[in-house]
């Protein structure tokens, strides 16, 4: 007996096989945007499994609607039937979630030997628990308990709104929502979060502030981008990655604090983890600045997730849930 898990991001499409104790005992990685579709990709992996898997659970970057998803930073379509085809399954035994509500499923099992904790710790009584995961867009979910059972609560977390917090940023808003004016939050002096938090987002938030400091914008991707303000060596990159991890400690304060997040807020995704020396003091200080409920703040427990495998970590513990297999510990 075996499951098949996915993690399938704008960037990377990842497979496993996972036994009945939930350890993983064949992966297999391609690009998501590469030859191998994502149904070939299962079906090899059956075929060298020698026969079909118990259970599917796919996380997807993505909105599920009906069985099927469209990814949001990536041109692919996702749909339960095809899955089930490609590998011999019924179609009742395919799972599709968003790709940060598997990450939400992850923290039921999450070991602290994996986390890099900012403030406070793991905590010693279940409570619940937010992640917030920039990297190709800016993901969201977050997981809370009924007695002892996990439940995940997806949700577009990346898409709420960030709006300037000094006359300095009004000029580089205007500037992002000239660059990229779909991001634009109605009529108002405002862009949904994953224009700014994300490595699809941060290119166009480092040109918006070239442009409005006017200055050239040489660097080409999120990479390029990360790299030159760590060295210091351009000054719309410094200014571009010092507000993104403001912008970022100030939402993931924000929803720690709409869901009373007791059990932790975790960071996580490409971006942070790596580029962990963005997650600084101002980054911490925005995460606690909650007016009166800044103490509040400063007592959730607050780390950097760094474990690669917790989207398929997540869809393995959402599969077992649903299967009523024990978690592993």
């Amino acid at each position: 007996m075996w499951y098949l898990v996915g993690d399938i991001g704008g960037t990377n499409l990842r497979l496993a096989a996972v036994d009945p104790a939930g350890a993983v005992v064949r992966r297999c990685t391609h690009r998501t945007d590469g030859l191998t579709t994502l149904p070939d990709a299962c079906a090899a992996l059956c075929s060298e499994m020698r026969g079909a898997p118990e259970g599917v659970a796919m996380a997807v970057a993505g909105v599920v609607v009906d069985g099927q998803v469209r990814m949001t930073n990536a041109a692919r379509s996702i749909s339960r039937d095809d899955l089930a085809r490609a590998c011999d399954v019924a179609p009742g035994k395919v799972l599709l979630l968003n790709d940060f509500e598997a990450a939400a499923w992850s923290l039921a099992t999450l070991d602290a030997a994996k986390v890099s904790f900012l403030q406070g710790g793991p905590a010693p009584q279940p409570g619940a628990r937010v992640i917030v995961g920039p990297g190709t867009g800016l993901g969201v979910g977050s997981l809370v308990w009924q007695g002892a059972r996990p439940t995940a609560v997806p949700g577009e977390g990346g898409h709420l709104r960030l709006t300037p917090h000094s006359a300095e940023e009004v000029a580089y808003f205007e500037a992002l929502i000239a660059l990229w004016p779909e991001v634009q939050m109605g009529d108002a002096l405002a862009v949904e979060a994953e224009a700014i938090l994300s490595g699809t987002g941060i290119p166009y938030w480092y040109r918006a502030i070239a442009t409005a400091r006017g200055e050239a914008a040489h660097l080409e991707g999120a990479a390029a981008i990360f790299a030159a303000a760590k060295a210091g060596e351009d000054t719309s990159a410094c200014r571009a990655v010092v507000l993104m991890a403001r912008y970022l400690g100030g939402v993931a304060g924000d929803l720690g604090l709409v869901l009373g997040a007791r059990g932790g807020v975790f960071i996580t995704g490409g971006v942070a983890q790596q580029n962990p020396w963005m997650l600084d003091e101002a980054f911490l200080a925005a995460f606690n600045a909650g007016g009166r409920h800044s103490k509040w703040r400063a007592a959730l427990p607050l780390g950097l997730c760094n474990d690669p495998d917790f989207g398929l970590m997540g869809a393995r513990n959402c599969l077992f849930v649903q299967h009523d297999r024990p978690l592993p510990d």
